[in-house]
């Protein structure tokens, strides 16, 4: 018989994930890309979903860097990223025009746990297309998480 396999301190999901951390992709559930870009940041598809272990549920902020990029911008135009906790609607994001942006919002406590993992969904509502190869991108994600 195996023993069942147990998380250590430091594989441990945290509330707050940089792009560019070593063990960034441990929060990936779906449509992050693994490559890292600018040694910063990655790609995502139409529905980047993160998960996070949260240390209280008490007070706490979704923040998020994100850019969309002039490439993506020029064939989409504006877009609006809708921010899912768990199955519950959070926010919409617009985004009349290219460029970085600092987004942050309070999250109710009922929706979070310090138990179990905490999913993040963010959806993007036009995803770009390579006119050359096919291949899809949503947005640029440089950090997100809970803060206080």
């Amino acid at each position: 018989q195996r023993r069942p396999m147990e998380l250590t301190e430091t594989n441990r999901l945290k509330h707050f994930v940089h792009m560019n951390a070593p063990d960034a992709m441990n929060y990936v559930v779906a449509d992050v890309m693994p490559e890292l870009n600018d040694g910063n940041w990655r790609w995502t598809l139409k529905s980047p979903t993160l998960q996070f272990q949260l240390p209280s549920t008490a007070a706490m902020r979704l923040s998020a860097d994100l850019t969309i990029p002039d490439i993506t911008y020029q064939q989409t135009g504006p877009v609006k990223i809708t921010v899912y906790i768990g199955g519950h609607l959070l926010d919409t994001i617009d985004c009349p025009k290219p460029g970085q942006r600092t987004w942050e919002k309070a999250v109710p406590a009922e929706w979070l746990s310090s138990d179990t993992p905490v999913l993040v969904r963010m959806e993007i509502d036009k995803i770009w297309t390579s006119p050359s190869d096919g291949a899809q991108r949503g947005f640029i994600l440089t950090r997100i998480g809970f803060v206080q």
